[in-house]
């Protein structure tokens, strides 16, 4: 039997590329031999990978943590130290995994995003494994670096066309559509005197969550809801974000209009009870807040949540970042708005709720689509 050795360098809660990971395990474990190398911390996500057994341990947290803790290691003023520490985590974590291919002999390694490329694939060219990437979103460096980058791999798994025009050499880039298991009953409980909103992500600057917030005085609803799944994932220096949402909710009395439920495993039943998802990843904005400035972006490639929304017939109010053309397809899904603006997201409500009879969106056009069937076959063809 041929192996795979796959380095996971995440920890953290569920999101949507993890979702995807903790599909793609079972499928290559039906016809190979893994070996999984993970950060072993106590998080919804490592547990999870762990059930998969065959996992071993990524040993020096305590290095890897002082460059990207939990969160993003971006927006960020970075220091000497901050430097010479980035440094020491490349050339470690990529001594360990050519080490481990070396000794694992495997057919393929398997990683994904920026993460996991720079700590793990710049020195598999030395052996003969088959190095695949999946890159979850855009690369934000020039072509001339994104080229160096995909020199380093044999194949890169992409999620959407638009990642994939994105790329200056894209030869070797593949499209797999993510899949997902979204067959399920689906009860919608209608109640025309609440307008039940829902946002699902972490509660950082660029899933745009403040913009949603600043919306909400437009919506022509008399009872508006906003149900907020989500935590906040980590602190940016520059702008402390759970105290920005606070200081908007107070500011605009939001307080009854606004629930925030915390992370949620399985939210797909409750995007059912929504009347409305709006997904307000940001494209690009600056965010002011005590005299701090910083600039955000969207990180989005397919993301997920809109596909299980429209999965369950909730339509959506999305902005156009990666991969939304590819989902929000017919005119009954949803809006697409160009930004993350708080007038284009309340004209988007209020269009719906104008003309509540159109948006429907049909469940089984999307289920086939992004189905868990159609992402193995294509997984396979790669794993060759």
């Amino acid at each position: 039997m041929k192996k795979v050795v796959i380095f996971e360098f995440f920890t953290g809660n569920i999101a949507g590329a993890q979702k995807v990971t903790l599909n793609i395990i079972p499928m290559l474990k039906k016809k190979y031999d893994v070996v999984i190398f993970q950060r072993l911390n106590n998080t919804l996500y490592s547990d999870t990978v762990k059930e998969f057994g065959d996992t071993k341990k990524i040993p020096c947290e305590s290095l890897f943590t002082k460059v990207f803790g939990t969160g993003r290691f971006e927006g960020t003023k970075k220091t000497l130290m901050d430097k010479v520490y980035f440094i020491l985590n490349v050339l470690f974590f990529n001594v360990f995994s050519l080490f481990h291919v070396i000794k694992e002999k495997p057919d393929y390694t398997y990683t994904y995003d920026p993460r996991g490329f720079v700590l793990s694939c710049l020195l598999l060219k030395l052996t003969k494994t088959k190095v695949i990437w999946h890159l979850h979103s855009k690369l934000s460096c020039s072509d001339k670096v994104s080229k160096i980058m995909m020199s380093f791999v044999d194949e890169i798994i992409v999620p959407s066309q638009n990642i994939k025009d994105s790329l200056p050499d894209n030869d070797k880039v593949k499209v797999i559509y993510n899949g997902f298991d979204l067959k399920r009953v689906i009860e919608k409980n209608p109640n025309d005197d609440v307008l039940n909103l829902s946002f699902v992500g972490s509660l950082v600057a660029h899933k745009g969550l403040h913009n949603i917030l600043l919306a909400l005085k437009d919506i022509n609803h008399p009872n508006v809801k906003l149900h907020v799944y989500g935590s906040y994932a980590h602190s940016n220096p520059l702008l402390n974000y759970e105290d920005y949402i606070n200081s908007i909710i107070t500011d605009l009395s939001l307080q009854d209009k606004v629930i925030f439920h915390g992370w949620c495993s399985d939210v797909i039943p409750e995007i059912m009870k929504s009347d409305l998802l709006i997904f307000p990843s940001v494209i690009n904005q600056t965010l002011s807040f005590k005299g701090e400035s910083m600039k955000v972006n969207s990180s989005e490639a397919l993301p997920t949540i809109v596909i299980e929304a429209l999965s369950v017939e909730t339509p959506v109010v999305a902005v156009n970042t990666p991969g939304i053309s590819e989902i929000v397809v017919e005119k009954s899904d949803g809006i697409i708005i160009n930004e993350s603006e708080p007038a284009l997201i309340a004209d988007a409500v209020n269009k719906i709720l104008d003309n509540n009879d159109f948006y429907h969106p049909d469940s089984s056009l999307i289920i086939n689509k992004f189905s868990l069937e159609e992402m193995q076959q294509h997984i396979y063809g790669t794993f060759k």
